[in-house]
């Protein structure tokens, strides 16, 4: 997506977590947080929304956990936007050990009024995947664009 950078704003998840100790690469600022099935299982972002608007939420993650076109090892949590359930994030594995590979999860689109908001990934009993065991995603930052 091309937009103003004045329309962007981004939280990094290592001010909300406790970074992680692995050694990946490529991720922005300090750090990222890993959210598993055991490790992080809600993960919070407070964010100040500017202006009143329609914003597109999304996440910069990382899933090295198998091959694109097998496997079932995709990260899915459910988000939530002021305790309310919203949507369902999806965080597909990105290649068979390519955590230092990073991209953006599925985009949502929400009104929000301006103010303090607080949005979370958030592992629920109905977020299995197909695995069934590994369900797992390195979270860089949460990004929020205006769209009007």
């Amino acid at each position: 997506m091309v937009t103003d950078q004045d329309r962007i704003k981004q939280y990094e998840a290592e001010d909300f977590a406790p970074k992680s100790d692995s050694a990946f690469k490529g991720f922005s600022s300090a750090g990222f947080v890993e959210v598993s099935t055991k490790l992080n299982r809600s993960l919070s972002f407070t964010v100040d929304v500017p202006v009143d608007g329609l914003y597109s939420v999304d996440f910069r993650y990382a899933n090295g956990n198998g091959p694109t076109n097998t496997e079932n090892k995709c990260a899915i949590r459910t988000l939530q936007i002021d305790d309310k359930e919203t949507a369902t994030m999806v965080f597909p594995q990105r290649g068979k050990n390519e955590w230092s590979n990073w991209g953006f999860s599925n985009s949502v689109k929400v009104d929000l009024k301006k103010g303090k908001h607080s949005i979370a990934l958030v592992f629920r009993d109905y977020d299995d995947n197909m695995n069934g065991d590994i369900n797992q995603a390195m979270i860089d930052f949460v990004r929020l664009i205006r769209l009007k």
